[in-house]
């Protein structure tokens, strides 16, 4: 039973990262071929991760009273709609709305896998089982650079994309045949969470909320931002306006960070095992991230080769939403893990949605040729605002306590 569920689980974590990463190569084509602003741009990629934000507490309550398989299930119905809308999409505000289903319909997807795995592995597998889930969700990433732009060069992007929605209907049967909420033999509807009245599913959100840290851990959220604002968005965007790089070119680049997140995802997971914490691993990737995004911020003409490695470790750095959903798992009890989760996830993908509307209206506003294109200076000054919030969340996650794996 568990693998089928697990391999179910896997190919929704993967759909998940594919599709939060898809607008990265595809960003200068959409842009020309529907006429996009770098603030609309922005705003289209940045709904994905403001409405994955928005239906975390939704999805919080849905898990702990009617269970992950039908949360996670019903809500990326609505992906698979948003994916073949994304296709279809004649305009900039309909392409905007396809996003938001997409990230509407993806909400549940992590939060009620880490449940899963809360209830299905002992304690002490939490960690390292969920880091490996993200590590292979974040092929996703890879699947999002070179594979998505050959695919996007032999056939174009609309019908690309209606291919993949194809794909993610077929993941949503696989995750309808195989999803369990409990262990064989464990009555889910006897279950103290299951049984709550409306009151006391409100009233157990409101307590995730006064737990203390908990909202400290969402700030996380703003370093990690760095890595879904390049890879996600950005990244192709300055490849192509600053080193002039087409498609396929701009996908060799970005597979390396994309190929570094696995890793960076797997490894912070073995590294909580290893060093038992939580708290430093994140402080040592703001403090990583902070520091890659000043140099790319201060070198007036780094060579592509500086750039593809400080992307790359990049990637390697903003391996750590695990740890952060790890860390908000542990202040919680087990009845309100689902709360628990979606609380913390929230402050993640609001932080991210902010930096890339924020992203976006600097590269815009600050400086950009006469041809409309961002320049170096507008990208140069983005990076610096990412290094500088990188080094506000390191600040303010020091406050948190840490809650050793082990202990």
């Amino acid at each position: 039973m568990l693998l089928p569920m697990m391999s179910a689980l896997y190919g929704l974590g993967l759909a998940n990262i594919f599709i939060r990463s898809s607008m990265g190569v595809l960003a200068p084509e959409l842009a020309a071929d529907l006429g996009l602003a770098p603030e609309m741009l922005g705003a289209i990629a940045s709904a994905f991760f403001l409405s994955y934000g928005v239906m975390q507490i939704p999805t919080g309550l849905m898990l702990d009273r009617f269970g992950p398989r039908f949360t996670v299930c019903c809500f990326f119905l609505v992906t698979v709609l948003g994916t073949l809308l994304f296709a279809l999409s004649p305009s900039g505000p309909v392409m905007l709305l396809a996003r938001i289903m997409m990230g509407a319909g993806c909400a549940g997807i992590f939060p009620g896998a880490f449940m899963i795995i809360a209830r299905f592995y002992p304690p002490v597998r939490f960690t390292p089982m969920g880091a490996t889930l993200n590590s292979f969700s974040m092929l996703g990433t890879f699947l999002a650079t070179i594979p998505l732009a050959l695919l996007v060069t032999a056939i174009g992007w609309r019908d690309s994309f209606l291919w993949i929605g194809i794909l993610m209907a077929c993941i949503a049967l696989l995750a309808v045949l195989t999803l369990r909420d409990q262990p064989p033999g464990v009555d889910a509807t006897a279950k103290r969470e299951r049984q709550e009245s409306v009151r006391e599913v409100l009233a157990g959100s409101w307590e995730v909320m006064r737990t203390p840290g908990i909202l400290v851990i969402t700030t996380g959220g703003i370093a990690l931002s760095a890595g879904n604002t390049i890879l996600g968005i950005w990244g192709g965007p300055y490849l192509n306006d600053v080193h002039g790089l087409s498609e396929t070119e701009r996908g060799g680049v970005l597979i390396f960070m994309a190929f570094s997140g696995v890793a960076g995802h797997f490894l912070y997971g073995q590294a909580a095992r290893v060093l038992n914490t939580l708290k430093y691993l994140v402080l040592g990737g703001a403090a990583a991230i902070a520091a890659i995004m000043a140099t790319l911020a201060l070198f007036p003409s780094p060579s592509l080769t500086m750039v593809t490695i400080l992307l790359a470790l990049l990637g390697l750095a903003c391996g750590f939403p695990t740890i952060l959903l790890a860390h908000g798992r542990a202040m919680v009890p087990d009845h309100l893990i689902g709360r628990g989760l979606t609380t913390v996830n929230t402050g993640i993908m609001i932080a991210i949605a902010a930096m890339q509307m924020a992203i976006g209206g600097l590269i815009g506003n600050v400086a950009t040729t006469a041809t409309g294109q961002a320049s170096p200076d507008g990208y140069r000054a983005a990076f610096g605002f990412i290094a500088v919030m990188a080094v506000l969340t390191f600040l303010i996650y020091t406050r948190v306590r840490d809650c050793p794996p082990r202990a």
